[in-house]
């Protein structure tokens, strides 16, 4: 009888991340860093799904004769994210990073380029959601008093595409 026995020990296994670059998986030390993704929208680490123009009205309803409300636009794409609000008591405009997790974009305050600057005590600042094909926003940009009311997964998005 004859018996084999082989010894994976000492031989090193080159993996292709998804750069095509080689890299030694004996040297990454953390294990979970083969597996979440976390960069930022500047690093392009988030799936291009994800790409477009969002817009959304809340509205307040009549308020001094006037129909009141504010509208709210999310600009993703490969070389920033914006977030902008504007109309009744309400106007800014902020830079974003984001943070993809499952069906999930998680966009966290990185700086205030106009207006006011509340979005800087925000964790997360917006949120979005990718459900079947549509999309919502949580926030807490977005108040109770607006007659615009939530569903299961938040404010219902439109998103329209850009060409990048």
């Amino acid at each position: 009888m004859l018996s084999l026995f082989l010894s994976c020990k000492d031989t090193k296994t080159t993996i292709p991340p998804n750069n095509g670059e080689f890299f030694d998986k004996n040297s990454i030390t953390d294990s979970s860093a083969l597996t979440e993704r976390t960069p930022s929208i500047l690093q392009k680490g988030i799936d291009k799904k994800w790409y477009g123009i969002y817009k959304v009205r809340f509205d307040y309803g009549e308020i001094g004769g006037m129909n009141a409300g504010w509208d709210l636009e999310i600009n993703i794409n490969g070389e920033n994210i914006t977030a902008s609000g504007s109309g009744y008591q309400i106007g800014f405009k902020d830079e974003l990073t984001a943070t993809e997790k499952g069906n999930r974009l998680i966009l966290k305050h990185k700086k205030n380029l106009d207006g006011y600057t509340l979005g800087k005590n925000m964790d997360p600042e917006f949120v979005l959601i990718e459900d079947n094909g549509s999309f919502y926003v949580q926030s807490e940009w977005i108040d109770s008093d607006i007659i615009t009311k939530p569903e299961t997964n938040g404010f219902k998005i439109v998103k329209k595409s850009n060409e990048n």
